[in-house]
């Protein structure tokens, strides 16, 4: 049997689609995953038996759109998050939905035989489509110990009746990250070594190949930094998300202190392991001063990257559901984009609105140098200005060697009245 699987794009690996693909060879069949573009090309060209989709609320109409090009002996599947959690949509009608992990279901639809009992059992990712990728991914363990409001993982967690975290043995880990050889291994676990005993072992055994993983701020301690440097981490991400104490318990995240982010900045810097700041703006309830208080947080941690995205109601999370009851949200999730960079799809006032997008594509620059816009200067009109004023602020610390001034409007105008500022008067 020939199998194709269309995932919306190649660019980086789709962990999803290559280990369905595993599956599927593991039996003799053949596989090929394509992104949406290259689909029609391909079911013309290789005339497969069978086609599985992976989709994500937002590309679910693109994606339907294709399923009406694309003849087959068996009806296409869907799976993802999207169908996983809207298996009745419209959007979905002529295909068969795979709800959760589709490993067994793939295998059990193919008359294998075989059960995986433990994720230890799962073949390893097929990355035969996905040629030349400096970056390769990886993933320890399946699911997440934590309820945040915004996230899909506990909804996920109850198709199935698995435990919500499942961990790979350290072994089987490292045998992959040999085998594969990547120069830069990204471990996509939603929390990367939650377990001290499995980071033990890892650390003691894994190969030194550079790697980038999550964690949750409460895991940092100085022992557990001491483990990443050890194993050879050169990077992480964190989420903050915000540093509003009452967004953070909207978020079903009121144990995190800002106390911890800060402390694990502090720490990773201290060991030189480079960290990524995660952040969310434009959440129901939020303004624009609680975005400016993310921000400002932001700049006294030092990021090496200040990430922030605009927050999306997507289906199936509490959060989400939050945004329909309270007439945050009207929408059916078509109008919800690919991306959550462009804009907000919240019932917010057109001025919050363009503040939001602004403080998005400004957020990773002053977070680097350390700049605090006014509310007034988030406009479209006057953002191409900020952007000018922030960059020659950012030239002057480099030119004067005061990487550690930290401006903003509120402390700009006695800089300059004292003569700290050269006669650019980049903040004016």
């Amino acid at each position: 049997m020939k199998v194709l699987l269309v995932c919306k794009s190649k660019l980086i690996e789709n962990l999803g689609v290559m280990y369905l693909s595993a599956v599927v060879q593991q039996e003799g069949h053949e596989c090929l995953i394509v992104d949406i573009n290259s689909a029609t090309t391909l079911v013309m060209a290789w005339e497969p038996d069978m086609v599985g989709y992976s989709i994500m609320t937002g590309s679910q109409g693109e994606f339907a759109e294709l399923n009406k090009q694309i003849k087959v002996q068996i009806r296409p599947f869907a799976g993802g998050a999207h169908p996983s959690f809207f298996p009745d949509d419209p959007m979905l009608k002529g295909m068969t939905v795979v709800r959760g992990e589709g490993e067994q279901y793939f295998a059990d639809l193919l008359d294998s035989g075989i059960k995986y009992d433990s994720i230890d059992d799962l073949p390893w990712p097929d990355r035969t489509d996905f040629p030349g990728h400096r970056i390769r991914d990886f993933i320890a363990s399946r699911g997440c110990p934590y309820d945040c409001a915004y996230c899909y993982n506990k909804k996920w967690s109850e198709l199935h009746d698995f435990p919500r975290v499942r961990t790979r043995s350290a072994e089987d880990v490292c045998k992959e990250v040999r085998a594969v050889n990547p120069e830069f291994a990204y471990f996509q676990d939603s929390c990367f070594g939650l377990s001290q005993k499995w980071m033990n072992k890892f650390a003691d055994i894994y190969c030194g190949i550079p790697y980038h993983c999550h964690l949750r701020p409460a895991q940092v301690t100085e022992r557990f930094v001491d483990m990443l440097k050890f194993s050879g981490c050169r990077s992480i991400r964190m989420a903050l998300e915000s540093a509003s104490p009452r967004l953070r318990k909207l978020m079903n995240r009121p144990k995190m202190d800002t106390e911890n982010v800060l402390f694990a900045s502090q720490a990773l810097r201290h060991k030189g392991i480079k960290f990524m700041i995660q952040n969310i703006i434009g959440l129901p309830t939020g303004t624009i001063e609680d975005d400016l208080e993310t921000l400002e947080f932001n700049i006294r941690c030092k990021p090496d990257y200040g990430w922030v995205s605009i927050y999306a109601p997507y289906p199936g999370t509490v959060l989400g559901d939050y945004c329909k009851e309270k007439g945050y949200y009207s929408g059916d999730y078509s109008d919800i984009h690919n991306n959550f960079f462009d804009t907000t799809v919240l019932n917010f006032s057109p001025e919050y609105k363009e503040q939001i997008e602004c403080l998005q594509k400004i957020f990773a620059l002053c977070v680097e140098v350390g700049y605090l816009p006014s509310v007034t200067e988030l406009t479209h009109f006057n953002f191409p200005k900020l952007v000018h004023k922030v960059m020659r602020q950012q030239g002057d610390a480099r030119l004067y060697n005061w990487q550690e001034q930290q401006l903003n409007p509120q402390n700009a105008s006695n800089l300059t009245s004292t003569g700290i500022l050269p006669i650019s008067q980049s903040v004016s």
